[in-house]
């Protein structure tokens, strides 16, 4: 179910920086009509969309009407009642002053942009009540909703109920257990060669947080979080360590010493011939593969995380002595479980539609 799109003369206009927020502002629309446009004013374009213009869509009104105390059916109720009032009063058109660059809605475009709106406005609420229908609880059975026909098993449930969460509850604490399954799915991630070219760094010392936080651009997640799971890429990389991981493979498998000679000589030609800062890259990439399994291993046992490329990493590598294990700090993983006033945890998820994504070939 995807967006309704807004007509073609609205994405014009907008896009042309015809329609602005300074119509609407003279326009003089009462609350919380006006309250929304300002949202999408101030949000929806400049922290979002990127665009010297915005519009409506759904998924932004869903987002600001999660924002609001008052009753999400109360404040669409009222939305409506507006718009209507808003075709009564412009049903001729309408037509700037000079101070506002003389801008036009034709009594047609008028009609068409109300209906859009309160359209979207029947669209939103959807999109809240397929939000809520994905809150999951791994403790529970899995829930079956009408408004997610699409998600269709426990894990894309689970994924639907993560986001980077933004403000961790600190008196929360995530189990020994649970801890450890993060961390064994973790290392049963694919890595190239299977060479497993980092470690991951534990942290779960208050006082270290609080000397991560300043280098993490003072983000309260680091301080706050449970743990702080630092990926970190191996400095030591060399041809001893591949041949290592060679006859590790070798007793495993129950092959012969020596059987892997061959493959061990591929895999140092590849990786030693790079120079150190390409070797580095190609280790850093890895550890983007193990954030996704971490995320994912949050996700299905309920518990947040705020995946972090915002931070110094000289500075991390300084504070928890990385150099001396031969490691440098890649990313960063606070996991925890969310604040109840955390107001990212309110917000719909912004996702484009499968169809868009996926291009599918046969």
């Amino acid at each position: 179910m995807g967006p309704i799109s807004l007509p073609p003369w609205f994405r014009y206009t907008v896009a042309n920086s015809v329609f602005s927020f300074a119509t609407f502002e003279n326009m003089a629309f009462p609350t919380p009509l006006s309250k929304l446009i300002f949202y999408c004013e101030q949000n929806c374009v400049k922290e979002c969309c990127g665009i010297d213009a915005f519009d409506f869509a759904p998924v932004h009104i869903a987002s600001w009407l999660q924002t609001q105390d008052d009753g999400a059916d109360a404040i669409v109720s009222q939305l409506k009642q507006q718009l209507d009032d808003f075709r009564g009063e412009f049903a001729a058109g309408y037509e700037s002053d000079e101070e506002e660059m003389n801008h036009i809605l034709t009594a047609e475009q008028v009609t068409q942009l109300a209906t859009q709106l309160s359209a979207n406005l029947d669209h939103a609420v959807k999109l809240m009540e397929q939000s809520t229908a994905v809150a999951w609880n791994p403790e529970s059975a899995a829930v079956v909703s009408e408004h997610q026909p699409q998600l269709g098993n426990e894990f894309v449930r689970a994924l639907s109920w993560r986001y980077a969460c933004k403000k961790f509850d600190p008196q929360r604490q995530v189990s020994a257990g649970d801890l450890e399954t993060i961390l064994k799915a973790v290392n049963l991630s694919a890595s190239s060669y299977g060479l497993q070219p980092f470690q991951l760094v534990v942290v779960q010392d208050r006082e270290l947080q609080e000397k991560l936080m300043p280098v993490s651009y003072n983000q309260p997640q680091v301080r706050d979080a449970s743990a702080v799971i630092v990926f970190s890429i191996r400095t030591d990389i060399d041809d001893d360590y591949i041949r290592s991981y060679a006859r590790r493979t070798e007793q495993m498998r129950n092959l012969d010493e020596g059987t892997l000679d061959a493959y061990a000589d591929q895999m140092s030609g590849s990786i030693m011939g790079l120079d150190a800062e390409k070797r580095a890259a190609w280790a850093g990439k890895q550890t983007y593969i193990l954030m996704g399994t971490a995320l994912a291993a949050c996700a299905m046992l309920g518990i947040d995380s705020c995946p972090m490329e915002g931070f110094i990493a000289d500075q991390y590598d300084r504070i928890l002595e990385l150099p001396k294990r031969n490691l440098h700090a890649a990313l960063v993983l606070p996991i925890g479980y969310r604040a109840d006033d955390d107001p990212q945890a309110k917000f719909a998820k912004v996702r484009m539609p499968l169809d868009e994504m996926v291009i599918r070939l046969g």
